[in-house]
């Protein structure tokens, strides 16, 4: 298939969808050729008519384009004066058993505009098919792909468009091109397939994943919020592409976008692309704009195919040389609580796109809090008795939020490159369990995965880029959450969350206390099964069975000590061992007994009273309760914990040396001081320590100078570690 053919097809159609050409499905069908047009029909009977199967639908396709295609015959019939939307529309009526499975009775008895508005208005009601994607081996996609590329990207077609119903088809086929180009590349050697597939489609899921989150959040954020915010959010955009453009050019732009916004996110596809193209032609054929820029001129040079991708993904143009540092004018002028009184928004407008322009190394979202930090000055100063002193300290506090904010994205980037993708995922899975006890494991792990390669990509830029991509993906996968999920069936603090501002959310959820007021779930076996499948897990499905673990645990004490956590986890390992090797009959009662006898152990070998009167308590209570009470308990902040010492570690060359025994008392010793250093420590925080642990031995013990690596890397070690428990 010619794809960039294929692409153009979603484009030219929305060119002559206004105009009166007597045979317009043939000029159509010409220019896109007939796989292309195949393309399209897919896409826009997936989205439509989820009742009916893919084989179904390939068939009601073929039908479409054959009808499409006579239109080029000798004697085209009235039919080809149709537009697409009707040709598609009139196909699906004519077929009784589509229309009774899909339930169109009602659309299929109306006419012309009537019944395209059935249509739309019944495409808003289909819920989201949430399909259980089939895992299919590398080989097994080569096959399908070397068998049919068409019918390898037209499954894919089928399935996301029945996931993502309102998706502009532009969106769709482009995915699959990206789909169908990762399986030509792949398939075409020999060894190593999977590997492949994982490697290289990694950045293809990443970017189908961001596309997707910006293409939901942007309609989500246009029904929640409405024009004002897309129209500012658009500004920022636009701003900071072409900082040579005058505040009236870009307005003019910017409001053309935001009425496309809400025309693609209304499901009427055609209508989108015909709004979007003109958009592109009229801004291309602004040549007093466009000679004035670079990245624009460079795109508006492009193919039509090309045109629209390049603008909506282009960099920021260099900064004209006479533009000021600061924005003078509005934060020394004697005048400005006039011009602010005489018109708001206007005014703070203004401001957003002066600033914007100023700086590309800002978010959109951050640009945003700006601006209506900005205007909370003015509304405070503008009744004092010295306006221009008090607003004249306006720069100030907004340089503060964002050497903040650039910070706070720093430290993150700090702790992926040092410990890697992973060590912050699995920070983040505590703490968003901790603030959504009640969510599901899925979701839970869901949003963290996505939020590490978000991390992963955005830390791989230059500093100039990194809040940009940061923030602006990280708001865009909370955007969709809160827009796919009832977040007052989560909690009162999420539902506020959501409902905060829309700059402000994502500092709304990292300001987020822990949640101790949901009632959780019921600690019980199905927490976390102890089953025979413990004992055959691959190793990474024994890592998602501990996270899932953790997160379980953690649900139902937010703020769990590591004396809860330690009994669960890291005494898990050798029960599980231990049981594993009885009858799956006695699993159970073999696991329970043992973490029932390790509590029984705590007990009696140590004076509870010594420890403190938590644990005390619960060594007191029912022998049944004494497993639960444990698990109930809080951090012990009151006791008074020792000072951090680095005889505390015992890192020598000893350790290398050490029978397996020897060797877990001295990991138990290692944990026994961390606990005693941090009563509150997290699981977290232990499993950072312990990697870092096992690491440093592993690396040293294979060293020729076992003792002069042991003496350099402990120093190291020790720093690190007294840094993260003393934080």
């Amino acid at each position: 298939m010619k794809w960039a053919t294929l692409i153009s097809f979603v484009i030219l159609i929305s060119a002559h969808f206004g105009k009166s050409d007597t045979n317009r499905l043939c000029e159509h069908f010409t220019e896109v050729k007939e796989e292309g047009f195949k393309a399209f029909v897919l896409v826009a009977l997936s989205q439509n008519l989820h009742e009916s199967g893919y084989e179904e639908l390939v068939l009601l396709t073929r039908e479409i384009t054959t009808a499409a295609g006579a239109c080029c015959g000798e004697n085209p019939s009235a039919d080809c004066s149709k537009n697409e939307a009707e040709l598609f529309q009139s196909a699906i009526c004519a077929s009784n058993e589509i229309v009774n499975k899909n339930n169109l009775e009602d659309c299929c008895a109306k006419t012309g505009d009537e019944r395209h508005q059935c249509f739309m208005e019944r495409k808003k009601s289909i819920p989201r098919h949430k399909e259980v994607k089939k895992t299919y081996s590398a080989k097994e996609k080569c096959e399908a792909f070397k068998d049919n590329r068409l019918a390898y990207t037209g499954a894919f077609i089928y399935r996301f468009s029945r996931m993502h119903i309102m998706m502009q088809p532009r969106i769709i086929i482009d995915f699959a091109k990206r789909i169908g180009d990762l399986a030509e590349e792949c398939c075409a050697q020999e060894e190593n397939l999977d590997t492949c597939f994982y490697e290289k489609g990694r950045p293809v899921r990443n970017y189908l994943a961001g596309v997707t989150a910006q293409s939901h959040s942007l309609c989500a954020i246009s029904k929640k919020y409405g024009e004002r915010v897309i129209k500012a959010k658009k500004v920022a955009q636009y701003s900071q592409k072409l900082p040579q453009a005058t505040p009236e050019e870009i307005g003019d732009i910017t409001q053309k976008i935001t009425s496309s916004v809400f025309t693609c996110c209304s499901g009427d596809s055609v209508k989108c692309m015909k709004e979007r193209k003109q958009i592109i032609e009229d801004v291309c054929a602004r040549d007093d704009i466009v000679s004035r820029t670079k990245h624009l001129a460079e795109c508006c040079k492009l193919s039509i195919v090309e045109k629209g991708h390049c603008i909506e993904h282009m960099e920021p143009d260099e900064k004209p040389a006479d533009l000021s540092e600061k924005v003078e004018s509005y934060i020394k002028d004697a005048d400005v609580c006039d011009k602010f009184a005489a018109g708001k928004d206007l005014f703070i407008g203004g401001f957003l796109y002066e600033y914007a322009r100023r700086h590309p190394e800002l978010s959109n979202q951050m640009l945003l809090r700006i601006a209506k930090g900005y205007e909370d000055e003015l509304t405070k100063c503008c009744v004092t008795e010295n306006p221009p002193e008090c607003y004249g300290k306006a720069d100030e506090k907004l340089h503060a939020a964002v050497q903040d904010n650039l910070s706070h994205f720093q430290k993150i980037c700090a702790l992926v490159s040092t410990q890697g993708k992973a060590a912050y995922e699995k920070l983040m899975v505590i703490r968003y369990t901790s603030i959504m006890p009640t969510a599901s494991f899925e979701g839970i792990r869901t949003i963290t995965y996505r939020m590490g390669g978000i991390m992963q990509e955005c830390c791989a830029k230059d500093q100039s880029k990194l809040m940009p991509c940061a923030e602006e993906k990280l708001s865009d996968l909370l955007d969709e959450t809160c827009a796919e999920n009832d977040p007052a069936t989560i909690n009162k603090n999420v539902e506020a969350c959501c409902n905060d501002f829309y700059s402000h959310r994502r500092l709304c959820f990292l300001d987020m206390k822990p949640d101790t007021e949901s009632a959780p779930p019921e600690f019980s076996a199905d927490a976390f099964p102890i089953t025979e499948a413990l004992c055959t897990m691959s190793d990474a499905d024994s890592l998602t069975a501990s996270i899932n673990m953790v997160i379980r645990y953690t649900s139902i004490m937010p703020t769990a000590s590591f004396e809860g956590i330690r009994t669960i986890t890291y005494r898990m390992g050798g029960i599980m061992q231990e049981c594993c090797a009885k009858d799956q009959s006695k699993l159970m009662s073999c696991a329970e007994e043992k973490l029932s006898d390790l509590l029984d152990e705590t007990c009696a070998e140590n004076d509870p009273a010594t420890i403190n009167k938590n644990v005390e308590a619960c060594c007191n209570d029912f022998y049944s309760h004494r497993r639960l009470c444990i698990l109930n308990m809080k951090p012990d902040t009151e006791s008074a914990p020792p000072e951090f010492s680095a005889e505390s570690f015992p890192i020598t060359e000893a350790l290398c040396t050490m029978s397996d025994k020897d060797s877990l008392t001295a990991s138990v010793k290692l944990l026994y001081e961390v606990v005693r250093l941090k009563p509150t420590v997290t699981m977290e925080q232990i499993k950072t320590l312990t990697d870092g642990f096992n690491a440093l031995k592993a690396k040293c013990c294979a060293d020729e100078n076992k003792q002069q690596c042991f003496e350099t890397e402990r120093a190291a070690f020790i720093n690190t570690s007294k840094g993260l428990l003393t934080a």
